[in-house]
């Protein structure tokens, strides 16, 4: 009898068909057996997913999340109703726990109106910028851009983690999970750059994909852009186009940076309404919407209200899909 572990890496190969590569780093880097929820039958599983646990940064405080990945059901039982199923037992679970909030990314568009059935709403949105080098701009010349290995150093870490906190809401990731992210970034042959001052101080990364074939001609794609000023984010952008030899950079960012179109990406659930409630209005003091209003909110309008949306203050970024 195969264990836990195999039957859900047999059942998310047969429902996403990702590389094995990719599921070697995902089940031997972020897996844990204590954090996938099934449902099984006579000892076979027919439907799985896994509760990560991470944290994010809320109205100057931290809370807890758990990011719902590789949910998947096997063809053959599916419109059962078995994920569902799964999904309350993970919410029970979360309460168990005491997390605050669940997200996730959808894989699919039609998942948004499913997950919206189970109390999920769009609250993580981004927008996108294109940069075209010109050669008669020359860039910063007392920074330096050169790839970051796997295993970062500390400083750029600091700097990485520094940068996500200073989003209002925003999904962090600990020293280890940037090592991960680095690691499936590069599966898809893509790098890691950092920009540095010439002391080596780190003040700038982007995480970047190659141009590939389906792909705005000619362009790389910058998954995320972290930089202290905007003479690094020039300097990173004129170095990876020159890197690559192309002109043409498209980078993601939040809305409030400046984003005029925006693409829906994530969807949240509160699981903690009296916790967030409580920080909401400790961060918003001269808000007009009463403590007592938010409590009688139904469960995707909290959501939406206390993640700033339709203003699209809440980002998610480099999460493992």
């Amino acid at each position: 009898m195969k264990t836990k572990k195999e039957q859900i890496i047999d059942l998310w190969k047969d429902a996403f068909g990702d590389s094995d590569a990719f599921m070697h780093l995902y089940f031997d880097s972020v897996y844990r057996d204590e954090n996938a929820l099934v449902v099984e039958k006579e000892g076979k599983i027919l439907s799985a997913l896994q509760m990560l646990p991470y944290t994010m940064a809320f109205c100057g405080e931290e809370i807890s999340v758990a990011y719902i990945s590789g949910a998947c059901t096997a063809p053959s039982e599916q419109g059962k109703g078995l994920m569902k199923r799964l999904l309350q037992d993970a919410f029970c679970e979360m309460q168990q726990r005491n997390i605050a909030l669940t997200a996730l990314i959808p894989a699919e568009k039609w998942l948004f109106d499913y997950y919206r059935s189970q109390g999920y709403t769009e609250v993580f949105e981004y927008s996108l910028k294109v940069y075209t080098r010109q050669e008669y701009i020359l860039p910063a010349k007392d920074l330096k851009v050169s790839p970051v290995e796997d295993n970062p150093a500390a400083d750029v870490y600091a700097f990485f983690d520094k940068k996500l906190r200073e989003r209002p809401i925003c999904m962090l990731h600990t020293y280890e999970g940037l090592g991960t992210i680095l690691k499936d970034l590069s599966l898809s042959k893509g790098t890691c750059f950092a920009a540095y001052t010439s002391d080596r101080r780190p003040v700038g990364l982007a995480f970047v994909l190659p141009p590939r074939e389906g792909r705005t001609p000619e362009c790389v794609l910058v998954k995320e852009i972290l930089f202290e000023n905007e003479k690094v984010r020039r300097r990173l952008l004129f170095d990876i186009t020159k890197h690559y030899n192309i002109l043409k950079a498209v980078y993601r960012m939040p809305f409030y940076d400046g984003g005029l179109i925006t693409y829906p990406y994530g969807m949240a659930r509160v699981m903690d309404r009296e916790r967030l409630i409580r920080i909401w209005s400790e961060a918003h003091p001269e808000s007009c919407v009463s403590i007592a209003e938010m409590e009688r909110m139904d469960i995707k309008a909290l959501t939406s209200h206390l993640f700033g949306y339709p203003n699209k203050i809440a980002y998610l970024s480099l999460m493992l899909d």
